[in-house]
C-alpha cells in the first residue's frame, strides 16, 4: 500500500509498491494534467510488461501531492534480451526504446542491470530542495 503524503507533500522514505490500479487511482484522477500524465504512464506500463521488464519505478512531481505535478519520471528495469527484441523489429519493444531515447512527451529512463536499478533509485530518492531530503518512490508491480 502507497502511504499518505508527509506535510511536506513528499511520501515517506522508502520504495512504496503498488499495482498499476493503485498508482492510476492515488496519483492519475484529481486534475486533467494528472489525467493526461497517468495516460502516458499506462502505456509505458503496458510496453514494459509486453518486452519483460523486470522492474518500473515511478517519481516526479506525479507522485507528490501537488495538484498539478510538472511531470512524471519513470525508470524501467529492461529484459534481458531487450536489445535482441528490438533486432527482430518486436513493435512493443521499438516504440519504447524510442520513448527511451528521445524521453518525450515526459522523462523515462532505462535501467539495464542492478547497478542501473540501485543508482537511479538513489538519485530519485532526493528532492530538489536545497536540502536534498530524502523521499519516498513508487514501484508498480508488474
Amino acid at each position: 500500500m502507497i502511504p499518505d503524503f508527509r506535510d511536506d507533500g513528499y511520501l515517506p522514505e522508502g520504495l512504496h509498491v503498488g499495482t498499476e490500479a493503485e498508482v492510476t487511482f492515488r496519483f492519475g484522477g484529481s486534475s486533467p494534467r494528472r489525467r493526461r500524465l497517468v495516460v502516458r504512464l499506462r502505456r509505458w506500463v503496458e510496453l514494459s510488461r509486453l518486452t519483460g521488464a523486470s522492474r518500473f519505478l515511478v517519481d516526479g512531481s506525479f507522485v507528490t501531492a501537488k495538484d498539478e505535478p510538472n511531470d512524471i519520471d519513470a525508470v524501467v528495469f529492461l529484459a534481458d534480451d531487450f536489445e535482441e527484441q528490438i533486432s527482430r523489429g518486436f513493435e512493443p519493444a521499438l516504440e519504447l526504446e524510442q520513448m527511451l531515447l528521445i524521453r518525450r512527451p515526459e522523462e523515462i529512463f532505462a535501467a539495464e542491470d542492478s547497478r542501473d536499478w540501485n543508482d537511479w533509485v538513489e538519485f530519485f530518492s532526493r528532492t530538489r530542495e536545497l536540502d536534498g531530503r530524502r523521499k519516498g518512490l513508487v514501484e508498480v508491480s508488474l
